[in-house]
C-alpha cells in the first residue's frame, strides 16, 4: 500500500450511508406522489428493490475509488534487467552558501574531492557534470573521457552565475536532459548540494526521473549546525542587521529528493571514510542485475468503481416489471 493515509477516506462513507437512508425515508414519505401503471403494493415494491441496488452499487463505487487512491500493489511482478554499463551526471550547486566552512576546506572544495574519488571508482562508467545556481548548465556532457571531467573541475566556483539564489529544480531538470537517449544503460544523478534556500518543486521533478528509470543519489553537503561564509581577508558574509550569516545544510528536502527518486541519502559529514559513502552510494555497482517491480492495482480498482456507477444508473432509469 503506498497511501495508506487515504484510508480515512473510508470514514466518508458512514455520512454517505445516513445520507443515503434518508433519502429512502424522505422517498417514503413522498411515495403517494409517484405516477405509475400498477398497483401501490407493486410500485411501492419497485421503490424499495430499485433504492436498495442503487445505493448498494453507488456506495461500492466508492470504495473502489478509495482503494485506487490506496495504491494497493498486486502479487504480479514486471521482472526488469539492470544494464551493467551506466552513466553518472553529477549535478554540483554552487551557490555562496557551498562557501560555508562546516566541511574542510569548504562545502564547495570538498563536493569537488568526492566527485574526483567516484569517478576513480568507477572504471566502466560514463559521466557528465552539470551545475546549478539560478539556473543549470551543462558543462561536461556524458562523456567516457574523464580527463574533460577533470579539467571543467579545475574551474568551478560560484562566481560562475551572478543569481543570488539556489534553484535545485533548474539543476535536477537539467541534469535530467544531461543523458543520452535511446541507450540501454543505467542512469544515476548524483546530486550534491546543502539544500539551503532553494525554490521550485523538486520532489516533483524527482519522482518524474523515477518514472523514466532515472536514480537520484544525494550527497548532503555541511552541517545541521552550520557553518560561516568567507568573504575575504578574514571577514564573513553578513546579514542585513549586521550579524554573520551561518549557513545550515537542508538535510530534509535533499532527503526528500533521494526517496521521491528511489536513490540514496547520504550525509557526507557523518560518514567517516570514503568506503562509507561510497557504499552508500546506489551507483557503487553492487545491484542486482534484475529487479522485481510490483504493479499498482489502481486501474483495475477504478475499472470497478466505472462500471459500479454504470449499474447504478442503470438500475434507477431501467423500471422494474415495467412500473417503476
Amino acid at each position: 500500500m503506498l497511501y495508506p493515509e487515504f484510508t480515512a477516506l473510508f470514514f466518508l462513507l458512514i455520512p454517505v450511508a445516513f445520507i443515503q437512508y434518508r433519502n429512502y425515508k424522505l422517498g417514503r414519505k413522498e411515495f403517494q406522489k409517484v405516477k405509475g401503471t400498477g398497483s401501490p403494493g407493486s410500485l411501492f415494491d419497485a421503490f424499495t428493490v430499485k433504492w436498495v441496488f442503487v445505493s448498494l452499487f453507488y456506495f461500492l463505487a466508492l470504495v473502489f475509488i478509495i482503494l485506487s487512491l490506496l495504491g494497493i500493489k498486486s502479487e504480479k511482478k514486471n521482472i526488469k534487467e539492470i544494464p551493467s554499463a551506466v552513466d553518472v551526471v553529477f549535478t554540483l550547486d554552487i551557490s555562496r552558501s557551498m562557501l560555508a566552512d562546516d566541511s574542510a576546506p569548504n562545502r564547495l572544495e570538498r563536493s569537488l574531492n568526492l566527485i574526483n574519488n567516484i569517478i576513480g571508482r568507477l572504471d566502466a562508467a560514463r559521466f557528465g557534470l552539470v551545475v546549478f545556481k539560478g539556473q543549470g548548465i551543462i558543462l561536461v556532457p556524458v562523456t567516457e573521457d574523464k580527463e574533460a571531467v577533470n579539467l571543467a573541475i579545475d574551474v568551478i566556483s560560484p562566481s560562475m552565475f551572478t543569481a543570488s539564489s539556489t534553484n535545485m529544480a533548474a539543476g535536477l531538470e537539467t541534469a535530467l536532459k544531461a543523458f543520452p537517449e535511446g541507450e540501454e544503460r543505467r542512469r544515476v544523478i548524483v546530486f550534491i548540494s546543502d539544500g539551503e534556500a532553494h525554490f521550485g518543486n523538486v520532489t516533483e521533478i524527482a519522482a518524474s526521473a523515477k518514472e523514466n528509470d532515472i536514480l537520484i543519489d544525494v550527497l548532503g553537503v555541511g552541517s545541521i549546525d552550520g557553518g560561516q561564509i568567507p568573504v575575504g581577508d578574514g571577514k564573513y558574509l553578513r546579514d542585513e542587521d549586521g550579524s554573520i550569516v551561518v549557513s545550515k545544510m537542508n538535510p530534509a528536502v535533499l532527503r526528500k529528493i533521494a526517496e521521491s527518486s528511489g536513490g540514496s541519502f547520504c550525509e557526507v559529514d557523518s560518514l567517516n571514510s570514503l568506503n562509507e559513502l561510497f557504499s552508500c552510494l546506489s551507483v557503487n555497482g553492487t545491484q542486482e542485475k534484475i529487479k522485481f517491480d510490483e504493479q499498482g492495482s489502481y486501474r483495475l480498482f477504478l475499472l470497478f468503481a466505472v462500471c459500479m456507477l454504470i449499474i447504478s444508473l442503470l438500475v434507477k432509469v431501467i423500471p422494474w416489471r415495467g412500473t417503476y
